[in-house]
């Protein structure tokens, strides 16, 4: 269904400590096509984390490691966006599905910010 671009995304918080590319060009190397849906998006990435449940704590330590806001974030089964207050928080009924949640809303804002939207 989704080709190599959804192993990479949701790879990317495995190399970013390797890979010497900021985290805006690893997520645009991974990149999903232009006209993926955000339902094709979320599909993708969670068949992927379910394949390989070990992205999670990868993905739990990238939320932790980041410093600026505004920013998405993923504490545990809670994803959510800080500004300043938290908000637009879910409480999800496990890590996995929390890790698909905050992979999808990083890569939006990531790349969204990337090809200035």
């Amino acid at each position: 269904m989704s080709g190599d671009w959804s192993e990479r995304l949701v790879a990317v918080a495995l190399f970013r400590r390797t890979d010497d590319r900021s985290i805006r060009d690893l997520f645009e190397a991974a990149a999903p096509p232009q006209d993926v849906t955000y339902e094709v998006l979320r599909a993708a990435v969670e068949e992927q984390v379910r394949r390989n449940p070990a992205v999670v704590e990868a993905w739990q330590t990238y939320s932790y490691d980041k410093r600026g806001t505004p920013s998405h974030y993923l504490d545990g089964t809670e994803v959510g966006f800080y500004d300043g207050a938290v908000q637009d928080v879910i409480r999800h009924a496990n890590p996995v599905d929390a890790c698909v949640d905050f992979i999808c809303r990083e890569a939006q804002r990531v790349l969204r910010r990337h090809r200035g939207e």
